[in-house]
């Protein structure tokens, strides 16, 4: 299976690709060495995949890209910003939940988690329209970034260590 971090980056540079893969591969090795924590394993890898993802985008994006003036069409600039930029957003409130979910350890932030990913999976198909259209070169990665919120959509619903943890409150495991 393809690491949903490793997705989010699969239109990036070739050093960009390397540093995200040697930290999703770090994040998995350290997520088997917790796994027996009450935050270890699947649940210590989905955080992990979450800051890498926004270190990686705040370092790697061509921030100059969202600039109006860089565009000589206004609608492309439109479009190219709704979907970019919203998801990234998105990516950086999925981070604050998952803060506030650790630090609480509350069952209504998992439901905020799901949600905002449900959001995300949402705004990544609208991406993949818009770059049917718009945007041709980059809709084979629009398909690969949706694996993303679609595998962790389904860890947080059906996942015995996240009831375990946040619902039943039994943290030893």
């Amino acid at each position: 299976m393809i690491s949903p971090v490793l997705a989010l980056f699969a239109g990036q540079s070739a050093v960009s690709q390397f540093n995200g893969s040697s930290l999703a591969v770090l994040g998995g090795v350290v997520a088997i060495l917790r796994r027996k924590q009450p935050i270890g394993g699947w649940l210590f890898y989905f955080f992990c995949q979450v800051l890498v993802a926004l270190i990686l985008i705040a370092g790697t994006t061509n921030w100059s890209r969202f600039l109006p003036r860089s565009w000589d069409d206004p609608q492309l600039y439109f479009l190219y910003a709704l979907t970019n930029l919203s998801r990234t957003i998105l990516l950086a409130e999925i981070a604050v939940i998952s803060v506030r979910l650790l630090g609480t350890r509350q069952w209504q932030w998992v439901s905020a988690l799901k949600y905002a990913l449900v959001t995300y999976a949402f705004l990544t198909l609208l991406k993949f329209v818009v770059d049917l259209f718009w945007f041709p070169t980059t809709v084979g990665l629009d398909a690969l970034s949706l694996s993303f919120p679609c595998v962790w959509i389904l860890y947080f619903d059906i996942s015995r260590r996240v009831r375990r943890v946040f619902l039943d409150k039994n943290w030893q495991g």
